[in-house]
């Protein structure tokens, strides 16, 4: 049978892992995203020709966003989370994707309160470090919201990419400049000592964490 007629039957969601698994190469490939054949079907999705008003239509899309950031500048996009007591903030820019939690893999000799491990991403490893360990968070005597689901976040600075996990994701807000405050000159509290600003949401101080600082101090224990 030729690639060209098994993707067009895509063949992953009838004898593969989407399927009854019956494909005789999942003895060699494990899963079908590591197959030759699923992966010159993703080439030929992605290679496709646009259909017709598709590029017109995300100009005329992003040109909009451009105008609508230039008239909010003077507010901020923050992904706001939970770590244990601590509600913190991170600015949209330095965020990649907020996902499932997902196994940590142990680095021998290597672990310790802030560098956690390596987590599979989509088939990568990338390194999985601990914010409640880096800021010294301490653990809540209240466990948290009823029903609140811990996330990991993915951040990167340029080719730096981490991930660490919260204990609650509240979302992407919009918040205004006039409402960030200068965070308290004091080192007794590291989340606040990683703080650029604070400010009040729905009842909560917020931290809104200085990314450059958060940034270099997983850096050196990366090295």
């Amino acid at each position: 049978m030729s690639a060209e007629l098994v993707v067009a039957h895509d063949c992953w969601n009838r004898i593969g892992v989407s399927g009854d698994h019956s494909c005789p190469e999942l003895l060699q490939f494990i899963h079908c995203r590591n197959c030759p054949v699923f992966a010159s079907a993703a080439r030929a999705f992605f290679d496709r020709p646009a259909p017709d008003g598709y590029l017109a239509g995300w100009a005329s899309l992003l040109g909009g966003e451009q105008e609508s950031a230039t008239n909010d500048a003077d507010s901020v996009s923050l992904l706001l989370f939970r770590l244990h007591a601590d509600w913190l903030a991170l600015s949209l820019r330095a965020v990649v994707e907020v996902t499932a939690v997902r196994p940590v893999h142990r680095i021998p000799h290597r672990t310790d309160a802030v560098l956690a491990g390596l987590v599979n991403l989509r088939g990568q490893l990338h390194l999985r470090v601990s914010l409640h360990g880096l800021l010294d968070v301490a653990p809540a005597a209240d466990p948290g919201p009823h029903g609140a689901t811990a996330r990991m976040i993915v951040i990167r600075q340029g080719t730096e990419l981490w991930v660490f996990a919260a204990d609650e994701v509240l979302g992407v807000h919009r918040v205004s400049r006039a409402a960030l405050r200068a965070a308290p000159s004091t080192l007794a509290d590291p989340a606040i000592s990683f703080s650029q600003a604070v400010f009040a949401w729905e009842g909560r101080s917020v931290g809104y964490l200085d990314e450059q600082r958060v940034f270099a101090a997983l850096r050196r224990v990366g090295q």
